[in-house]
């Protein structure tokens, strides 16, 4: 891909974040409305999207089904964004394609997010998929992606998330997040809050779509929580497990197990709706998915986690999965953070391990000023220090472990992004 073309859809970033679906519209038009030929699920939630989404797309692929996946934001290279069973978009097809929609885009002065969202519904058709599984990016009613009619729409989980665009309470963010859900159509739930839960239920009886309270119509238990993955044991008769099944699911953290749920959920609905997913694919699927710079560790010494958590209620979870695989180790963090972050409880989420922060700038005009970082971490008692750039915290984290320590690189995707393009972690596509 030239470097003028990606200056040229980088460019595009500065328009923000610009809601509502008249250009996304009109983009799908110019393209033949693409996003009408194959069958979708559609995603939204504030955490655990990208992890339920690569579940069930492994689920899908083990079954032998062609399977588009898209989703965001991308570590390295936004061709990392739109992948078919695996393999991302190559630099060539999507450089075509943004030469090809570009007087369109520029027209209709379309976003970013606009933008690859379009070009991902046509590489989908183009590539023939049997099954596109989409991720929404901000919100869902007014997000890009919400011109899918979906076989099956799944909310994972509803938390305090930009609400300068959602609104300031669970219950206005869920609002938006059950934008997606179409007349008719499933829609599989992870949310647990209930005053979340009760706008999704009002939303699926308002358009006689089948609600699915995952949790509620579900029994888990935990098996083995390791460094090797997660094994659970499942009972849900109206899943059609007539007796308790067991899984292996090869992501790391008991909160994956929700995620894992709501998958097996949409997997069966699918199925119901004529995809020939059968209950070994479902196995098969969990045991071998793959979610990089999400709770992923790395091989060699010191011990290193990566995990894209960038909000509160994503660091609990990984601070919870910290106290549960590595009891009683000391954990030196890079991290870096963006302004529309709750700064403060991300920090105060920290508190359940013994931790020393290294603060990076992440490489965004959005990114959070380490000094901002290294002040509140010493305000609420942390030991801190502050970095000049994502090599140098990474290094000088790596350096403060001992051999019982463990390194944790944690926040943006821009700080992952950054050490895998300088090969300080390693790149997966």
């Amino acid at each position: 891909m030239r470097a003028d073309t990606l200056r040229y859809l980088d460019s595009l970033g500065f328009l923000g974040w610009q809601l509502g679906l008249e250009r996304i519209e009109k983009l799908c038009e110019f393209w033949g409305n693409p996003h009408a030929r194959y069958p979708v699920v559609h995603i939204a939630g504030t955490n655990g999207k990208g992890s339920t989404a690569a579940m069930l797309a492994a689920i899908a692929q083990a079954a032998g089904l062609r399977v588009g996946l898209y989703t965001s934001p991308h570590l390295v290279h936004p061709r990392e964004r739109m992948r078919v069973n695996g393999v991302p978009i190559s630099g060539q097809e999507l450089e075509h394609a943004i030469q090809s929609c570009r007087p369109m885009v520029d027209a209709l002065r379309a976003t970013y997010f606009e933008v690859l969202t379009a070009i991902a519904f046509y590489w989908f058709a183009e590539q023939r998929v049997e099954l596109a599984i989409i991720e929404t990016g901000l919100g869902g009613r007014l997000d890009a992606t919400n011109v899918v009619v979906p076989e099956v729409t799944i909310i994972t989980s509803i938390a305090l998330e930009h609400q300068e665009y959602l609104g300031r309470t669970l219950a206005l963010i869920a609002k938006e997040k059950a934008g997606i859900i179409k007349t008719g159509r499933p829609c599989v739930s992870g949310v647990r809050a209930k005053p979340a839960l009760a706008v999704i239920q009002a939303e699926c009886q308002a358009r006689h779509a089948r609600f699915i309270d995952a949790h509620a119509e579900t029994q888990r238990r935990v098996i083995q929580l390791a460094e090797t993955g997660t094994r659970f044991r499942l009972r849900a008769e109206k899943l059609g497990l007539k007796a308790p099944q067991n899984y292996h699911l090869n992501l790391l953290g008991q909160h994956q197990i929700d995620n894992a749920v709501l998958a097996l959920w949409a997997s069966h609905i699918l199925q119901e709706r004529g995809l020939l997913i059968n209950e070994h694919a479902r196995t098969a699927g969990l045991a071998q998915v793959h979610w990089p710079a999400r709770l992923q560790l790395l091989a060699g010494a010191p011990r290193t986690l990566v995990d894209a958590a960038h909000n509160a209620d994503g660091v609990r979870k990984l601070v919870q999965s910290i106290r549960a695989l590595f009891p009683q180790r000391r954990v030196q963090v890079a991290m870096s953070l963006l302004k529309d972050k709750a700064l403060a409880q991300v920090l105060r989420a920290w508190r359940e391990v013994q931790v020393e922060f290294f603060f990076a700038p992440a490489k965004s005009d959005r990114a959070l000023a380490p000094e901002r970082m290294h002040a509140e971490a010493q305000r609420l008692g942390f030991t801190a220090h502050v970095c000049g750039s994502a090599r140098e915290a990474f290094n000088a984290a790596r350096a403060r472990c001992s051999p019982e320590d463990l390194l944790c690189i944690v926040g943006s995707h821009y700080l992952i992004g950054e050490l895998m393009e300088e090969g300080l972690l390693p790149y997966p596509y």
